[in-house]
């Protein structure tokens, strides 16, 4: 900020307004203002004094102090107004503050919503606060009955802070539907003791993980609570909850939704959707910055995904489509995962006529419906991919309807125990085993996924 030769009376003015504010005698320095807007809260210590103008002086100014008070004036009001030094002192005058001991959720500067219950405008999870609202013990009966819903789409995360345990809130029905940004909530032990939670995290389409060292759903009624809550997967064995699932399933542990932060069990991987319709599936998480990109995005890699809506390329409109997704290569680097699960990684990719990498592969338990619908595939290769950890097979290929060709190792051969997969190759009608084993609709189970040989039929080809 270019301010060239500045009255001292507007620095008197900007001093001035600081203790009117905070109800101080206190003499500033120009390179203390700063510091001195932003420790203001509201607080008046009822012990205000101006000092006059001062006698025409000079001097000279470091370039940032003007640039440094304006920073802290909009940190205090959430504006981004542009602010001139003669406009500073008024400004601070016009500021207000949130007083008093009150549940709110407070909006920072981080895009983080905060709940909390503490004595005036304040948030403890980093940045500093933007906007804020009274959140009513009572809860709501509707999504936009809520105070703060028009911000619900900046939200990337939010906290609970340990404060809210004390505001005793046992509605939270609706308190976080349709945060389609958010990716993260932490701080969910501090509302535990709800009663009701209906639709609370409906339509959270982008959220991963509930943060929680601890939780009890007794007494719980929560219908919906997590319906369309694709990518959410809890801690403990990657459970992911379906458009159904309510209390039974808002829980720690194996078959719940959240996760404790000290026990973290499960491990990401990255998928990329490029412009040109590859997408690959690798454990970097930066893309390939010489290649435009349509879409990224991370993926559990123990997630029990249950349907469309966790990748990349499951966008329900535009660039992020998935029958913009031509071919999938799955990098080398995958090779670091011990445990892989593919439920529902390409199901119903239409367009998809080339996968490669699959002999990067090992640890891979579960591809259920992994390859379900992709009516262009004419040809996989899993040579060098270690079957031995599969369990479930359940219509992995079901109506891949052009796939007429399997490729293996040799030596490819199943568990022999603990596997299921009903419907795993249903209406792969064009599928014929290396020993020349026609598909047919009476043979479609896992079964089937193995060498064709004369004496063991099967729809896989030895390479």
């Amino acid at each position: 900020m270019a301010v060239g030769t500045i009255e001292t009376s507007v620095l008197t003015d900007i001093a001035n307004a600081i203790r009117y504010q905070a109800g101080v005698a206190t003499l500033f320095t120009p390179g203390e203002m700063a510091a001195a807007v932003t420790a203001l809260d509201g607080t008046n210590e009822g012990n205000y004094q101006a000092q006059p103008y001062m006698a025409l002086q000079s001097g000279i100014l470091s370039e940032h102090v003007f640039e440094d008070i304006a920073d802290a004036i909009r940190g205090q009001n959430g504006s981004t107004d542009t602010y001139l030094p003669e406009d500073m002192a008024a400004a601070i005058l016009a500021l207000s503050w949130d007083v008093g001991l009150k549940p709110r959720a407070v909006l920072t500067s981080l895009s983080t919503l905060e709940f909390n219950y503490v004595d005036g405008r304040h948030c403890y999870s980093g940045g500093v606060p933007v906007n804020a609202w009274e959140v009513d013990p009572a809860g709501y009966s509707s999504a936009s009955a809520r105070p703060y819903d028009d911000i619900k789409l900046q939200v990337q995360k939010v906290v609970f802070h340990s404060s809210w345990a004390q505001v005793g809130m046992t509605n939270a029905s609706y308190l976080l539907n349709s945060f389609q940004s958010m990716t993260e909530v932490t701080g969910f032990e501090y509302i535990s003791g709800i009663t009701s939670a209906v639709q609370m995290f409906g339509s959270c389409s982008a959220l991963e993980t509930i943060y929680a060292t601890s939780f009890s759903n007794t007494g719980l009624s929560a219908s919906m609570m997590f319906n369309g809550c694709y990518r959410l997967v809890g801690g403990t064995d990657g459970y992911v909850p379906t458009t159904t699932s309510g209390a039974s399933v808002c829980k720690l542990g194996a078959g719940g939704v959240l996760t404790d932060p000290n026990a973290d069990a499960r491990t990401w991987f990255y998928a990329h959707f490029y412009e040109d319709g590859e997408a690959v599936i690798t454990a970097t998480q930066a893309p390939d910055s010489s290649r435009t990109l349509r879409a990224t995005g991370r993926i559990c890699a123990i997630g029990k995904y249950t349907g469309l809506g966790f990748t990349p390329w499951t966008g329900t409109a535009g660039a992020t489509h998935r029958q913009y997704l031509t071919s999938v290569t799955f990098a080398a680097d995958m090779a670091a995962y011990s445990t892989l699960r593919f439920d529902y990684l390409l199901y119903s990719c239409t367009a998809v006529t080339s996968v490669s990498g699959l002999g990067n592969l090992s640890g891979v338990t579960s591809m259920r419906f992994a390859f379900s619908s992709c009516s262009a595939l004419t040809s996989l290769d899993f040579r060098g991919f270690d079957p031995s950890s599969l369990t479930d097979l359940y219509y992995t290929f079901g109506g891949s309807s052009a796939l007429a060709t399997i490729y293996a190792d040799s030596t490819w051969a199943l568990p022999s125990s603990g596997v299921s997969g009903s419907s795993c190759f249903y209406n792969c009608r064009n599928l014929v085993g290396g020993n020349g084993t026609a598909w047919s609709s009476s043979a479609t189970s896992y079964t089937y996924f193995r060498i064709d040989t004369t004496s063991a039929p099967g729809y896989l080809t030895a390479a």
